[in-house]
């Protein structure tokens, strides 16, 4: 008797467990599921503080999960190719171009995890990973042999057009303060007639007037606070037959992330001065409805069925990046 009592209970444990949310093959076609990879997509590359803004080449492969009668948790892979836009720049993906065959394109997967929830506007990424490489070097020369080529961003050139160029803005941008550099984000070389160096780099905004020597600008600190601004540059660099030195440069300059903190409170007829390296208390959230949170499986592996019909793309360029890539294939399908 206490062994079969032993073995109801185990039974009743069993059967009595509550059941996980089931995942299911998603189709790439359908216009919720693609409106969620769009979605998704943006909060990706709204969370991002580095390198440029990404743009949805198209949605490879999708599952779902139902949490409640109205919400949908998406396992989404994306595939996208780097736009010329930074991410400092807060653009949206759609107003970004993307980087075409003369410019060495950057392609890639992102895989996300995003729940939404359409009746109570609820919409949250929970997970992303992206995966992103350049264009093969000898995939470019075949198509454009004139066109510049990717190179190391601590390339000696590279350091001189980026200081040099760096210098020349700072002379000419009339800004009130100096800008020192943030990262290299971007370097290119190009043979001719002359060598050309282009450099892509992000600055931001220092504690020095603009009137620092240069020579003295290496000891500024960058402004630390939600006030300080920061851009992006692209610069190019070119010796001459006579050995004269040719610099160019152009710096787009974006608002600060506190400067609608600043304009709300303003508005609100707040305190109109701040400070800089300062610190506040943080607000209290505002309230709203508790939601139970949805249960999170691990990212799937297999490709949806209804994903792969039409895999296959076209010929051009971009498809066949992503096309004979093996390490942007999908599993077979489940």
């Amino acid at each position: 008797m206490k062994h079969c009592g032993l073995l109801l209970l185990v039974c009743a444990c069993v059967y009595g467990a509550p059941v996980g949310p089931s995942l299911e093959p998603g189709s790439c076609k359908d216009p919720s599921t693609r409106g969620a990879a769009e979605l998704a997509l943006t909060r990706i590359n709204r969370d991002r503080r580095q390198g440029f803004v990404f743009s949805l080449n198209r949605l490879s492969n999708a599952h779902h999960t139902m949490h409640g009668p109205m919400g949908v948790v998406f396992y989404l892979t994306l595939d996208v190719l780097e736009t010329n836009c930074h991410v400092l720049s807060k653009r949206d993906w759609k107003s970004c171009e993307v980087r075409q065959a003369e410019d060495t394109p950057i392609y890639g997967q992102c895989k996300a995890t995003i729940y939404i929830n359409k009746v109570k506007r609820i919409v949250r990424l929970y997970r992303y990973s992206c995966i992103v490489r350049p264009a093969a070097p000898s995939r470019i020369s075949r198509i454009c042999p004139d066109c510049p080529s990717m190179i190391d961003q601590d390339d000696k050139s590279v350091l001189k057009t980026v200081k040099m160029s760096l210098e020349k803005y700072n002379r000419e941008s009339g800004n009130a303060n100096y800008f020192g550099l943030l990262n290299v984000t971007r370097a290119s070389a190009q043979s001719g007639i002359a060598e050309f160096t282009f450099a892509e780099f992000t600055i931001q905004e220092t504690v020095c007037s603009n009137s620092t020597d240069a020579a003295e600008a290496a000891k500024c600190a960058l402004m630390d606070c939600e006030f300080a601004h920061k851009g992006h540059c692209k610069a190019s660099y070119f010796q001459s037959p006579d050995g004269e030195d040719s610099f160019e440069i152009n710096c787009d300059i974006f608002e600060p992330e506190g400067a609608e903190k600043e304009k709300q409170r303003h508005l609100l007829g707040g305190e109109h001065d701040h400070s800089h390296n300062h610190t506040q208390e943080d607000q209290p959230a505002l309230e709203r409805p508790v939601e139970k949170e949805p249960t999170i499986l691990p990212f799937p592996s297999a490709l949806s069925p209804q994903c792969s019909v039409g895999l296959k793309r076209g010929s051009s360029f971009i498809d066949k990046l992503f096309d004979e890539d093996p390490f942007f294939k999908p599993t077979a399908a489940v």
